[in-house]
């Protein structure tokens, strides 16, 4: 504006006339003060998003479950609304049956339907079992109906889903029966004494001392061993050391000299010690015991192992989870269903019933997890959220027993070495299931059952009294629950997990009777494993030390050597970084929260059924039975 110059007019030559002009000014500033300490930044959006997400600590789990379950269980009932909706068998000699019979007087077999064990329930329009049938009495009656549906409860009947984490370490007592003894637990220990065995110092067997046959001490390459057969995986290396307690109190650290029994797959199972000539009244044939693995000899206090069993802490409630099918996509099993004729059904009606489906569902929550308050059983930073899964049972097919104090009996809770039955058996549990077991109770933290719930319906008695019709009652955000039976060495700051934890449910036997295939105090059930782990953060595959002389960078969850003098511990990977080893995580984030994202398969596993690969290892092991047949090619 400063170049601009306003002349009149009149003044611009003889003859002009003055006039009216404006001149616009436009509010453009093209010069600033440049002050003291100003800079021009360049602004990086990758550095930009790479900081927020590291500064996150927010997450929105994600997975999907492909269910597996193989319906095992025949049973029979006269309760209306379950007798008209199994999927039967025996129809043919039922429907003869019935024709010259009382009403409710003949009991319909078959399976319980695909529906009973779904994740969401599709059975909603079901007339007397999950829709009313009105009454047609004056006045009118209560409608019948088993559950009124409630189609947003879908998801909830059958299972309650929830996020977990590894809150803390609890001791408990375990049981292991090998067989031996149907009725007597071969191994009880607690958790924290290590991993159990059995003592064989000679070849004798059970054959072979009754009748009368020296036994041999046991040899490797010409060298006298002690044999240690474990239920579990023992995690030994050569040349480590054990803390072996015996039964008499007996102990002692001996080195480990070599694994196996010369069978496939023992040697994870079977440990040997090198025998110099230890007193017969020290070591003796068929005793049993715990041990602790020791890393450094001369570092006991350091490299000693602990055992424990993880206490998870739920952090989710039930209608904070969204499960929903997961599109089209179904397991590669298929579905198995038939036409249930009218004339081959007791109310005469024609049905589609599906025995087992092949539907996968997609599992997220509608809450955001915040873990920056949360450490683990460890004290570390979180860096395992875990999908919890439990079984609810609303629809009351499950649970109804009582032990012998009257109390009920609900979900029940062991390791996958008590999944195996005894003497190979398959209708035959181990004991450690039975109703009167508290030890296998599914607890709290108090160590008290969670509470199981009532309801009765228009139809059915027992004795002239209402059929009780029972489920677990959900758990909430706070509530704790058990897991894994696991190992854990401060000097190489790693956890194994020993053992997986499952529950177990049971039929209502008040419903559905299976007769000689059940025993009221121990029946035959449906096992599945609760807890699935979902990564969040990867501790680094090195050991990191510090001195006490120098705290820069040592972090506050190190483990503190006074052997060494000095901190260990393991790095947190920031969270994109993969160190091509299987450590460290690189899931999307967006509006400043994490998605996790893992693919399950839920397996309902019914009993005598090994999915479990310790199981078939530990048969091996105990049994012998991965003992390959031999011909004249081999």
């Amino acid at each position: 504006m400063d170049d601009i110059r306003i002349v009149l007019g009149s003044l611009r030559y003889k003859t002009a006339t003055d006039t009216n002009l404006s001149i616009p000014t436009p509010l453009v500033q093209n010069t600033k003060n440049l002050e003291e300490f100003d800079r021009s930044i360049d602004v990086n959006l990758v550095q930009i998003f790479d900081d927020e997400r590291q500064k996150s600590t927010t997450f929105r789990p994600v997975c999907k479950f492909q269910v597996l379950f193989n319906n095992s269980y025949t049973g029979a009932t006269n309760y209306e609304p379950l007798e008209n909706n199994l999927y039967y068998i025996n129809e043919t000699a039922l429907t003869l049956k019935q024709c010259g019979a009382s009403l409710n007087s003949v009991q319909w077999e078959g399976f319980p339907q695909y529906d009973e064990f779904d994740f969401i329930r599709s059975d909603y329009n079901v007339s007397g079992y999950t829709v009313p049938i009105p009454s047609t009495a004056t006045p009118p009656l209560q409608p019948m109906v088993h559950v009124d549906f409630v189609a947003r409860s879908a998801s909830t009947y059958n299972w309650n889903h929830f996020v977990s984490y590894p809150y803390k370490n609890i001791d408990k007592v375990m049981n292991y029966y090998d067989g031996t003894n149907p009725l007597t637990p071969s191994l009880v220990w607690n958790a924290v004494d290590g991993i159990p065995f059995f003592v064989k110092i000679d070849d004798s067997t059970g054959a072979s001392i009754a009748n009368g046959i020296t036994p041999n001490p046991l040899l490797e390459g010409g060298n006298p061993i002690i044999r240690f057969k474990c239920p579990v995986k023992h995690g030994l290396l050569e040349s480590e050391f054990v803390k072996i307690k015996l039964s008499s109190g007996y102990v002692n650290t001996f080195q480990v000299f070599s694994f196996g029994d010369g069978l496939p797959g023992t040697d994870e199972y079977i440990f040997n010690i090198f025998n110099i000539g230890y007193s017969a009244s020290i070591f003796i044939d068929g005793d049993t015991g715990t041990f602790k693995r020791i890393i450094n000899y001369e570092n006991p206090n350091d490299t000693t192992s602990k055992y424990y069993v993880i206490q998870h802490k739920i952090i989710t409630d039930v209608n904070d989870a969204v499960l929903v099918n997961a599109g089209f996509e179904k397991n590669i099993f298929g579905t198995k269903k038939k036409f249930e004729s009218p004339v081959y059904t007791p109310n005469n009606v024609k049905r589609v019933s599906i025995k087992e489906n092949a539907q996968s569902y997609t599992l997220s929550f509608n809450k955001d997890i915040d873990v920056s308050e949360l450490r683990d059983n460890q004290k570390r930073p979180i860096s395992e959220l875990y999908i919890t899964t439990i079984w609810k049972g609303y629809f009351g097919l499950t649970f109804g027993s009582v032990d012998n104090n009257g109390n009920d009996v609900g979900l029940k809770q062991g390791f996958d070495f008590n999944l195996s039955p005894v003497d190979n058996l398959f209708n035959t549990p181990q004991p450690w299931w039975e109703g009167n077991n508290v030890e296998s109770n599914f607890v709290d933290s108090n160590n008290n059952p969670y509470p199981i719930g009532y309801y009765n319906t228009p139809y059915g008695t027992v004795n002239g009294a209402p059929i009780d019709f029972t489920y677990l009652k959900s758990l909430k955000s706070g509530d704790t629950i058990n897991g894994n039976f696991c190992e854990w060495n401060d000097y190489e700051q790693k956890e194994r997990v020993i053992s997986e934890m499952y529950h177990k449910f049971t039929f209502n036997s008040d419903l559905f009777d299976m007769s000689l295939m059940d025993d009221n105090n121990n029946q035959l059930g449906y096992y599945y494993k609760p807890n699935r782990r979902m990564k969040i953060r990867g501790f680094s595959d090195y050991i990191e030390t510090g001195s006490i002389n120098s705290m820069a960078g040592v972090p506050d969850y190190s483990y503190f050597s006074t052997t060494y003098n000095s901190f260990i511990w393991r790095d947190l990977y920031t969270y994109g970084f993969n160190d091509g080893l299987g450590n460290g995580v690189d899931y999307p984030f967006l509006n400043g929260k994490h998605y996790p994202y893992e693919n399950f398969i839920f397996r309902i596993i019914p009993e005598g059924t090994n999915y479990i690969e310790s199981n078939l290892n530990n048969y091996a092991t105990l049994y012998g039975a991965a003992q390959p047949t031999k011909d004249n090619c081999e």
